[in-house]
């Protein structure tokens, strides 16, 4: 049966993962993002980070997916993800699946999308504590003209040969090195339709990488600049340049002055998501 069809609520004698939740190999990219879908469209918000499912079909994650598609429980190297059919919540599965998941990674973060104060409350319940909080902020107006760039600064399209410099200056940007990409993961997202190298852009100061913006449709999927440069106004530039690439551009920050950058430029707030870590 489908993940997008309709199930009826009942109220099982076991927790049907007792029969039939069990590993699966070779897990089905399509099944798990129609599961996700329908939730999504159900909850209001997201429910799923799209990129660590990349990690499964890479081999670097492990996933469980019911035998009927009504749920998903995924497992990298420190985060975990769960997904469950609305109508088959309330019923035990999110607790069990839970419980499976922190004997197989007792230390692990997680994220309450939608910052909805029950979920937080249930993982905190758990052992969970608050990490960080992101805000989905969307520009809904008419998009701007592309910004112009001082004298020695120039947008560049990605090419293959640039992935150095791009993953040297990705790593150091990160406060947690754990969460830094590989240059194979980069690859795999390179492949995928959605982000396709012709909407990454790559900044730079003459010769030197300063910062980079990648568009996922309407998403600013990643953006960052290099602490060197900024308090230039070229953050405003870069951010002002997804603007003008798409109508109803969106896009997730958690730093108070990344956040009031945006809403300098005319975005507004749409949406939270939290982030919580168990280190017990």
């Amino acid at each position: 049966m489908s993940p997008n069809s309709s199930y009826q609520r009942h109220t099982p004698g076991r927790v049907p993962f007792e029969d039939a939740f069990s590993w699966e190999e070779g897990l089905c990219s399509q099944r798990i993002g129609a599961l996700s879908r329908l939730c999504s469209q159900h909850d209001g918000h997201r429910n799923l980070d799209d990129s660590l499912l990349q990690e499964v079909l890479a081999g670097s994650a492990q996933a469980w997916l019911e035998a009927e598609g009504r749920a998903y429980l995924q497992l990298g190297s420190q985060q975990l993800e769960m997904v469950i059919h609305p109508d088959w919540r309330g019923q035990g599965w999110g607790s069990w699946l839970l419980a499976r998941a922190l004997r197989e990674r007792p230390q692990a973060t997680t994220w309450a999308y939608g910052d909805r104060e029950e979920t937080v409350k249930w993982l905190e319940r758990s052992g969970f504590t608050s990490l960080r909080l992101l805000f989905k902020m969307r520009f809904e107006k008419e998009p701007p003209a592309p910004p112009e760039w001082p004298a020695g600064w120039r947008l560049e399209t990605y090419r293959d040969e640039h992935a150095p410099a791009w993953h040297r200056l990705h790593v150091g940007l990160q406060k947690d090195p754990a969460r830094a990409w590989s240059l194979s993961r980069l690859e795999r997202q390179l492949r995928q339709p959605e982000t396709a190298p012709e909407r990454f852009w790559l900044l730079w100061e003459g010769a030197h990488l300063r910062g980079y913006l990648w568009l996922k449709g309407e998403e600013i999927f990643l953006l960052a600049l290099d602490p060197c440069s900024r308090g230039q106004g070229i953050g405003r530039r870069l951010l002002q340049w997804a603007m003008s690439q798409s109508r109803g551009t969106w896009g997730f920050c958690d730093q108070s002055e990344t956040v009031a950058l945006y809403r300098k430029l005319g975005f507004s707030e749409v949406g939270r998501d939290r982030c919580l870590r168990r280190c017990t």
